[in-house]
């Protein structure tokens, strides 16, 4: 079966790169995915490369996984036909690279169409593939805090999700996520996915499900419920936060919109129906803030978040949308947030030099991240991953999945 990519951009890592690239053009043979983990050429059965497994190492309470070499594979959207490739590869990868790398890139043949070296000024039509190889990449580090399994069996995996490891793959981590980590200290299959998500900096309970069986899909998703609006009155999910001030004592319920838009979230009139029940757990006047249950009607993204700092009740450590904590932070870190993202790393650096950025290597550009690394410069701090924002529980009509409470619960926590 050939190898396709619908509706997202798919990294497989590249060894033999641009002579394998050229080989592949020159005789028209159609590179083949028997496996998720072995590529083979379409004649004769004898796999090009295999897929490394991730090299991981712990130091400094952090899980890091050694640099590789990486290719991008990805069809041509709707979206993109008409567009050039750079145009397209900055405002879809804003992370990983600007327009200018990649017309140097495309010059040196290191990004391609249909695996044929094109000029810069290349347009893109319809069923074109694109693929850029010579990828250096360096993921950035995570708390090296275990997953700690639920439950698992053939058809599903449930799990403790710690503070700062995203759910699945995105543009900087695809080793140093959860479902890569389980992959490789779980063995779970690959026909897995997620049936809920929880931002980076949240912990707590993620089911990943074989979704693609009925029965196992309807069990943890009920038909007729769209995942990202309204949930089935028979899924309750229960998180708990740890907020700035007193919360009211009766329990407060919030229906403000949310919108996501250009890669924000907001509360809009504009955007999507919400709603979450809040609920006091109590309340401290020593470190004036509270312990709140917050209990989902719907799943947007950062809904808790959002709705808690809309009632003048942030939560305590969220860089995002707690004003107070961002101005206690701008003597030491100055621009944590930028455009509404989170960043863990400690410093502001010109996108051509992000830290995570990856490099198309030449014998004549050094890797500023590798000197980084050997210097020790720029690590993050694992305290600083995570928000007091911890889902609890996760139950349906047949099914109930707890984690413990988190230390921060105990008023004496301050930090």
């Amino acid at each position: 079966m050939a190898t396709t990519v619908n509706d997202c951009l798919c990294r497989l890592p590249w060894q033999m790169l641009r002579p394998a690239i050229t080989h592949l053009a020159s005789t028209g043979e159609a590179i083949t995915a028997m496996s998720p983990k072995v590529l083979k050429p379409l004649r004769k059965g004898k796999a090009l490369m295999e897929t490394p497994r991730p090299e991981y190492y712990f130091e400094n309470g952090l899980r890091k996984v050694k640099p590789y070499c990486q290719t991008y594979l990805a069809h041509v959207k709707n979206r993109w036909i008409n567009r050039t490739v750079s145009d397209v590869f900055a405002s879809e990868m804003p992370r990983r690279c600007t327009r200018n790398m990649i017309i140097e890139a495309m010059k040196r043949g290191d990004v391609l169409v249909n695996d044929t070296v094109v000029s810069p000024d290349f347009v893109l039509k319809g069923g074109e593939s694109l693929r850029s190889i010579n990828c250096h990449r360096h993921e950035p580090p995570v708390p090296d805090t275990p997953i700690r399994v639920l439950e698992q069996t053939q058809d599903y995996i449930v799990f403790d999700k710690p503070h700062g490891i995203t759910v699945h793959p995105n543009e900087l981590n695809f080793f140093n996520t959860a479902l890569e980590i389980l992959r490789r200290d779980h063995d779970i299959p690959h026909y897995m996915h997620a049936v809920n998500r929880l931002d980076a900096v949240t912990s707590g309970v993620v089911i990943f499900a074989n979704v693609a069986d009925p029965a196992v899909r309807q069990r943890f998703q009920p038909p007729n419920v769209d995942t990202d609006a309204e949930s089935d009155p028979l899924i309750q999910k229960e998180y708990i936060c740890r907020v700035v001030g007193e919360f009211p004592k009766d329990p407060v319920v919030v229906k403000e919109p949310i919108l996501q838009s250009t890669g924000k979230v907001a509360i809009d009139p504009a955007g999507k129906p919400s709603e979450t029940r809040f609920v006091r757990r109590w309340y401290d006047p020593t470190s004036d803030s509270s312990l709140v249950s917050c209990y989902l009607a719907t799943g947007r993204q950062h809904q808790i978040r959002l709705h808690v700092a809309h009632l003048q009740h942030p939560i305590v450590n969220d860089k995002l949308y707690n004003p107070g904590y961002k101005k206690d932070l701008a003597s030491v870190n100055p621009e944590l947030t930028i455009n509404g993202e989170t960043r863990f790393y400690p410093t502001v650096i010109p996108p051509e030099s992000q830290p995570y950025m990856p490099y198309y290597i030449t014998p004549e550009i050094p890797c500023h991240k590798c000197k980084e690394e050997r210097e020790g410069a720029n690590v993050p701090n694992p305290k600083n991953m995570k928000i007091w924002l911890r889902a609890i529980r996760y139950q349906g009509p047949d099914w109930k999945f707890e984690v413990d409470l988190p230390d921060w619960a105990d008023p004496g926590v301050v930090k």
